[in-house]
């Protein structure tokens, strides 16, 4: 058995990065960023109107109210002319400002007068709702650092930075094997030893929140043949990572690592020292990733978290893999007696400034509703003990992660 340290090591050290493409800019959402992005001109292009009002020489407007002559009306897209001195221009919000003026009053501070003039009713200060050619970036601007999964709002810096594709990450090719005589499909009632079969949702959510194309391989009897045949072909297809669930531990139907081996997989390691998830295994073969969850819901999902969700992120090129912990303060004691590095559960709040974590009772790694409940995992050393008011290491979730 290794310690967790030594297990993620293995599993980056053999993480081969995934290859990039060009896609539009609508199919980049959630797509790892495999370029920096730089603006080829400054936004805003030239100066412009913030609101409806009228443009004016703030020089002009020394008390209110005060008479301008209207000299013309622009909206957004419309070039205007120059305005002269003691002159007002009406625009629109989001046309350029007239040559010569430097502030603009809204509308509801300025009405019409007679003989085509407006009267000025405050007086402005020079930049008033004006927005400055390249006041949010000039020409040149990294807008868009390479090893980020891209959010909607990001695409709209790609396409103010003028580009129309982007250069990502492939998704990854992923599929899930569930093994277990004793599953049964969700939408079945479970006869006597019988489960409902969890991972199988859970992985595969996951492994497509995280931007891959997963696929399911259905549920494997525990049977070495079966198994053996079932991987084999799966591992021909050659996907880049493939997970199972079930059968890593050390009952006697457990076949998932013999399976393996004999198709031709390597085996990096089996057992790592963390609570949940001890069972799990890694193996490659070529470039597949092969990952054996435990059975149990919340060691699988800690397993996904803690082991196949550095990989994903590091063949996406996303850094750091695993995002170091934060510090919390403790809403109660916890504490870790075994000998293993522990996850537990928490709930994040914040107070006054203060990020606090509250250690959630759980049953177990059976226990699925406590799992759904958590936003965060603390990081307990083994045999530690903590107290309330006391800063502990907390995981949050990424873009990655089942919780």
């Amino acid at each position: 058995m290794i310690s967790f340290a030594e297990a993620l090591t293995l599993v980056l050290e053999a993480t081969p990065p995934l290859p990039a493409c060009d896609v539009t800019l609508a199919d980049a959402v959630s797509r790892a960023l495999a370029e920096d992005v730089r603006a080829d001109q400054p936004v805003p292009g030239f100066d412009t109107t913030a609101m409806d009002g009228w443009a004016v020489r703030a020089a002009d407007v020394s008390r209110a109210p005060t008479l301008l002559a209207a000299a013309g009306v622009s909206g957004a897209g419309s070039v205007p002319g120059a305005l002269a001195p003691g002159a007002a221009w009406k625009v629109m919000t989001g046309a350029p400002m007239p040559p010569g003026s430097d502030a603009v009053v809204p509308v509801e501070e300025a009405g019409a007068a007679q003989g085509g003039a407006v009267r000025i009713d405050a007086v402005p200060r020079p930049g008033a709702h004006v927005r400055r050619r390249g006041e949010v970036f000039e020409t040149g601007t990294l807008v868009l650092p390479a090893g980020r999964r891209l959010t909607p709002s990001d695409l709209v810096l790609a396409a103010a930075a003028g580009r129309e594709t982007l250069r990502v990450a492939r998704a990854p090719r992923a599929a899930v094997l569930v093994t277990g005589d004793e599953l049964v499909p969700p939408g079945v009632r479970p006869a006597a030893g019988q489960l409902r079969n969890t991972n199988g949702p859970l992985l595969l959510g996951a492994l497509r929140r995280a931007g891959a194309e997963a696929v399911s391989l259905g549920v494997a009897r525990d049977d070495r043949t079966t198994l053996a045949k079932i991987l084999g072909e799966a591992l021909e297809a050659r996907p880049d990572f493939l997970l199972t669930t079930g059968g890593v531990s050390a009952g006697d139907y457990d076949f998932v690592g013999e399976a393996l081996e004999a198709k031709g997989a390597r085996v990096r390691f089996h057992k790592v020292s963390i609570r949940p998830a001890k069972p799990v295994l890694f193996a490659t073969k070529g470039p597949t990733l092969v990952f054996g969850l435990p059975g149990n819901p919340v060691s699988a999902a800690v397993a996904f978290d803690f082991l196949v969700r550095p990989a994903l992120r590091a063949a996406a090129g996303l850094l750091p893999p695993l995002p170091d912990p934060v510090s919390a303060r403790l809403t109660a004691p916890v504490r870790n007696k075994g000998p293993r590095l522990a996850f537990h559960p928490a709930r994040l709040a914040w107070d006054k400034g203060r990020l606090l974590a509250e250690p959630l009772a759980t049953r177990g790694s059976h226990d699925v509703l406590t799992h759904a409940s958590a936003d965060a995992f603390l990081e307990l050393a083994p045999a530690s003990s903590w107290e309330e008011g006391d800063a502990v290491p907390v995981h949050r979730g990424t873009a990655e992660s089942t919780f």
